[in-house]
């Protein structure tokens, strides 16, 4: 799924403080290495300049919602039911 890497990475600085601080405070680059971020993703989440994750979630959103009309769904994805049984979210764990 397209941008399944930043939705995992927000959703990961929603559920774990520590992450989170990182993300905002310094430690970015370092936390990118941790998801499949495309080079374009990348360059767009080091550029968010955002002192909370909301800020950084919604940030990230815009950019999401100006690139929708340019990213075609793939046939298959939108042929196939939902079933939360085969969800594609996996927990992320760091030590």
């Amino acid at each position: 799924m397209a941008q399944m890497a930043l939705h995992t990475l927000v959703g990961t600085a929603l559920t774990d403080p520590r992450f989170c601080h990182d993300l905002l405070n310094g430690r970015r680059p370092a936390l990118l290495t941790k998801f499949d971020l495309t080079n374009e993703e990348r360059e767009v989440v080091l550029g968010v300049k955002a002192e909370s994750i909301q800020d950084f979630a919604a940030q990230l959103g815009e950019w999401l919602k100006g690139r929708e009309s340019l990213v075609p769904y793939p046939a298959a994805a939108v042929a196939v039911p939902y079933s939360p049984l085969r969800s594609p979210v996996r927990p992320v764990f760091w030590q």
